[in-house]
């Protein structure tokens, strides 16, 4: 094949169960012009020998084995090899829509940087309805009220609150080949500080509101967002990380206030899941995020306000108090 129009690639590693779905799901693409580069991450258990047997039946698949060396470098070596004209990341537990890629392209019309678009949350354990449903943000923000029109961050900063989810869009390769992920290897959030840089930087980003992904979140299932201990605090560390990527590139009190949102409904339920030894170095990670940051709140939930106020004004043994009287009561936030 010439210059394929997207190339896809998909970091491996210990998802045997998952992987042919995954594959299936994007042989069976309505554009056909694409690459699909399946690194193989030092996987332990049969997904190597799945990724060769797919190589071997399709001319499209391009088979990578490589040492165990953790997500983003294995993100990072395919968008390297990447051909294609844009290139999209899938999760190789997940698997999406037949016509995602074509939709995607089309709506990029080769001048776009990102497209973003929805996904469902996939959960095999619950029946009917629950089981695949349309992803809707903790904060309200809502990829159906996005513009129409090719935006930058500054034109619609809701874009920045809504998720990190780098596997449901599609990047022009000229442009995320210069956007590394960052190195945080068995992390939690590892994508977050991608996320933020690519919406940042990019000149045009447009949005399909269409669901074209099932990101799926079964209950025995192992992901970024799975890790215990203090592998957990990476979460208040990545968030960190974003943000001090909006100041560098001179974004921050543009896009501040949606900013601020993402990063606290995305550490709210893992700053009180966190075993109790780590949590006071939780509370200083988010404390000294948000110390000296001023919003207005008008994206904010009551929720979001409350957890806010936690982590920016209160000091540990306020903290500490405030736990136990929220434990007492039965919920969070009193």
């Amino acid at each position: 094949m010439e210059k394929p129009k997207v190339s896809i690639v998909v970091p491996i590693y210990n998802v045997e169960r998952y992987l042919e779905e995954c594959i299936e799901s994007l042989l069976a693409q309505t554009l056909e012009e694409i690459e699909i580069i399946l690194i193989d991450d030092g996987s332990p258990d049969r997904c190597g020998e799945i990724v060769d047997r797919y190589a071997e039946k399709d001319a499209r698949v391009v088979a990578v084995h490589r040492k165990n060396e953790g997500y983003s470098k294995a993100v990072n070596y395919g968008i390297r090899l990447a051909r294609g004209e844009y290139i999209g990341i899938i999760e190789s537990d997940d698997w999406v829509e037949p016509t995602m890629y074509e939709k995607l392209y089309k709506r990029a019309g080769g001048e776009v940087d990102v497209v973003k678009c929805g996904f469902w949350t996939f959960n095999s354990a619950e029946k009917g309805a629950k089981r695949n449903v349309y992803y809707k943000n903790p904060s309200g923000v809502d990829l159906r009220k996005a513009p129409e029109a090719n935006f930058t961050v500054r034109d619609w900063p809701k874009i920045v609150a809504f998720h990190a989810s780098i596997w449901a869009a599609l990047y022009r390769a000229e442009f995320i080949k210069k956007i590394p992920l960052l190195d945080t290897t068995g992390a939690s959030y590892q994508d977050f500080p991608f996320a933020i840089e690519t919406l940042c930087r990019a000149k045009k980003i447009a949005v399909f509101s269409e669901p074209l992904v099932h990101w799926r979140n079964d209950p025995d299932q192992v992901h970024s967002t799975s890790a215990k201990g203090e592998k957990l605090l990476y979460m208040a560390k990545n968030s960190a990380t974003g943000i001090a990527i909006a100041r560098e590139l001179g974004i921050y009190e543009s896009i501040k206030e949606a900013l601020i949102v993402h990063v606290l409904w995305a550490n709210v339920g893992f700053f009180y899941a966190i075993e109790k030894k780590y949590q006071k170095s939780y509370y200083q990670l988010m404390h000294e995020i948000l110390k000296a940051v001023e919003v207005k709140g008008e994206l904010f939930t009551p929720a979001d306000w409350k957890f806010f106020k936690l982590m920016n004004k209160r000091t540990w043994t306020g903290v500490k108090l405030h736990m136990f009287l929220s434990k007492v009561k039965g919920h969070f936030f009193g």
